[in-house]
């Protein structure tokens, strides 16, 4: 699959979760200022949240507009186009739900980073050592060392959102979500 055929799979994946408009006042995302109660309520659609985009005007959004913004901000920030299609699905719905930072940082942690390294800049050393272990026997049995990765990238993401604040109510979903996503992956060879 391509990088392309990747990206259009993800945004298609994106739609049964990231659909209509929410003003929920209870979730964050939803107001400007990223804090409940603060600022104006406008809004999340198709993913895009207002405290994430102030800049953006949330309930006229199209869904070329976010497609846009997932591809700028979200996708080509963990250099979607230059992992294996595979990875750059999971890095990306990682990047869209916690940002692009944690999920290289993610990413990192998986590859062995540590202290200062661990910088959360997907770099040429984090491609590096990315392609090495794609290079890798899987020691699973699975067919190749990407798959390794993939497995291994996941249960970095659901250690990370066990940790949040908000596991407890959004646990189930979010589990879901990460589960969707690896099946997804494994269709992106």
């Amino acid at each position: 699959m391509t990088s392309e055929q990747a990206f259009a799979a993800w945004v298609t994946f994106l739609g049964p979760t990231e659909g209509a408009l929410s003003l929920d006042p209870h979730d964050r995302g939803n107001w400007d200022s990223g804090i409940v109660g603060v600022g104006k309520l406008v809004g999340t659609k198709f993913g895009i949240s207002a405290a994430s985009h102030p800049d953006v005007d949330v309930p006229n959004l199209t869904l070329a507009q976010a497609n846009v913004i997932r591809k700028e901000q979200y996708w080509d920030e963990v250099r979607g186009d230059e992992v294996p299609p595979p990875l750059a699905v999971l890095l990306a719905d990682a990047a869209y739900m916690s940002g692009p930072e944690v999920a290289v940082r993610q990413l990192q942690k998986q590859l062995g980073f540590t202290g200062r390294d661990l910088d959360a800049i997907f770099g040429p050393m984090t491609m590096k050592r990315l392609q090495a272990a794609v290079a890798r026997p899987s020691v699973f049995g699975f067919p190749s060392g990407l798959h390794d990765v993939v497995t291994e990238f996941a249960a970095q993401r659901m250690m990370f959102e066990a940790s949040l604040s908000t596991w407890s109510i959004n646990k189930l979903g979010w589990t879901r979500r990460l589960m969707h996503g690896v099946a997804l992956s494994m269709l992106c060879v």
